[in-house]
């Protein structure tokens, strides 16, 4: 209790420092924020009138309702998505990132199972190896996405919650952090739950710093494929040949979910035809994507539902997967 009452104080002095006075038009003065305000008080102990003056600084980030809002409404095709990410450049700067962290990234593979090649590419998805540095102040991003995007405001308020608390725990300034348009940090772009929850001080220097230690960041994505069901050595995804007519009778089976929910031996059943040699008792989610000669499908194993939990997202995981690939390949070679 002494240690909280000491982080409040902190937090507080944090809020109240240095900070210019609010505009007529702020947060402080909507009734939701004041409800808002009124439940981290009496859930979490946090001063009132501190989170008031807080909010009170708040500036509206209409770039990224408005940029969230796009995302939805036009996803990019897999050809275009992929490659976005799947190029020569983010192989030959892999196989570089790979090459100046080989002793972090082994350790963790060592302690959480999961590939240098799999943390490397989430990485270089993300942010291209921590070369992208985030320009938007974390705390207006997740104020406006909270207050003003009712499509997921449930989700950015316990998101902007969790970012409070993070702020408390690890004695930062709630408006010193930048994140994404969409309030995710450092060099993992991790929202604010997932920090707390899965960062790790992977260089052991006393703080979880996922926006300047690269060994900090390598080992939280390790640390939370591995939550999230990682096994090592285990089968990641996998493409499938299938005969002309088999199609037809495919619909039922292509996951929507992405979980996997069929073993191997069912789909080997309806015509699908693995790559590789597969456990006849896997279990996999088949699933389709457009690419560039046609339709592709390809079988996702745990392994693969791991990596999209980090993004709910096919497309994300397959180019996870497959700049993974590229960047193991080239680095056999000495490329």
């Amino acid at each position: 209790m002494i240690r909280q009452g000491l982080l409040a104080l902190l937090f507080s002095m944090l809020l109240s420092s240095g900070l210019s006075s609010a505009r007529a038009d702020s947060f402080v003065e909507r009734p939701e924020v004041q409800q808002f305000i009124e439940t981290m008080a009496d859930r979490h102990g946090f001063d009132a009138e501190a989170l008031s003056h807080l909010f009170a600084q708040a500036r509206p980030c209409l770039f990224a309702a408005r940029t969230m809002t796009e995302q939805v409404a036009q996803p990019l095709p897999w050809s275009r998505y992929r490659s976005q990410f799947v190029n020569k450049r983010n192989i030959r700067h892999g196989v570089r990132f790979w090459r100046q962290n080989a002793t972090a990234l082994a350790r963790a593979r060592r302690i959480y199972g999961v590939p240098e090649e799999v943390v490397v590419a989430i990485i270089g998805v993300e942010t291209r190896y921590g070369k992208t540095r985030s320009r938007f102040p974390e705390f207006d991003t997740l104020a406006t996405l909270a207050f003003d995007y009712p499509r997921r405001a449930e989700y950015f308020r316990g998101e902007l919650e969790q970012y409070l608390l993070l702020m408390r725990e690890e004695r930062r300034d709630p408006l010193s952090a930048k994140g994404s348009f969409a309030g995710a940090m450092g060099i993992p772009q991790f929202m604010p739950s997932s920090y707390r929850s899965y960062a790790v001080d992977f260089n052991r220097d006393g703080r979880r710093d996922l926006w300047s230690s690269t060994t900090d960041a390598i080992g939280s994505v390790a640390n939370y494929l591995k939550a999230y069901g990682w096994e090592a050595g285990q089968p990641v995804v996998v493409r499938v040949r299938l005969p002309d007519e088999a199609e037809q009778s495919l619909s039922a089976y292509v996951s929507t979910s992405l979980k996997p929910e069929w073993s191997v031996e069912e789909l080997k059943s309806i015509g699908l035809v693995p790559v590789e040699r597969l456990s006849a008792s896997l279990q996999a989610a088949l699933l389709a994507v457009e690419g560039e000669d046609g339709r592709e499908y390809w079988l996702g194993f745990d392994n693969f539902y791991a990596i999209t939990r980090y993004n709910r997202s096919l497309h994300y995981a397959l180019a996870v997967y497959q700049l993974s690939w590229e960047i193991r390949s080239a680095r056999r070679v000495g490329h």
